[in-house]
């Protein structure tokens, strides 16, 4: 389940990325908006904040382990969307073949005699 995001957080969260002078970790924007709940549940409603303001036009980049900053160039906000696209491709690419390979694998094993049977019984 998504946390609910409310219009003075998506506010609040706004005015800070605006007005800091270096990208900001997800923990950092929690602990400002004063969320409440563990690291992971924080994380979560930081990014889920991020995706609403994304979803109404804000060019918020995330960068890394360095954290998210609000950009007004839209060059680099669109080189980052076509990088979010890259990687995202790439990762289903990666993880169809997995698919595969596991499925080959267990495939193998339904017609396979166990080793008990080998023997020649």
């Amino acid at each position: 389940m998504s946390p609910i995001v409310t219009s003075p957080e998506a506010a609040r969260c706004l005015t800070i990325l605006e007005n800091a002078d270096k990208p900001i970790v997800a923990a950092d924007l929690a602990e400002q908006l004063r969320l409440d709940g563990c690291r992971e549940t924080k994380r979560r409603h930081v990014r889920a904040i991020v995706k609403h303001l994304r979803d109404n036009d804000s060019m918020i980049v995330a960068v890394g382990a360095a954290g998210y900053y609000l950009t007004e160039d839209v060059k680099v906000w669109q080189d980052y969307l076509d990088g979010r696209q890259i990687d995202a491709k790439r990762i289903l690419g990666e993880t169809g073949k997995r698919k595969k390979e596991v499925a080959g694998k267990n495939q193998g094993l339904l017609f396979a005699e166990p080793k008990t049977m080998m023997g020649g019984n």
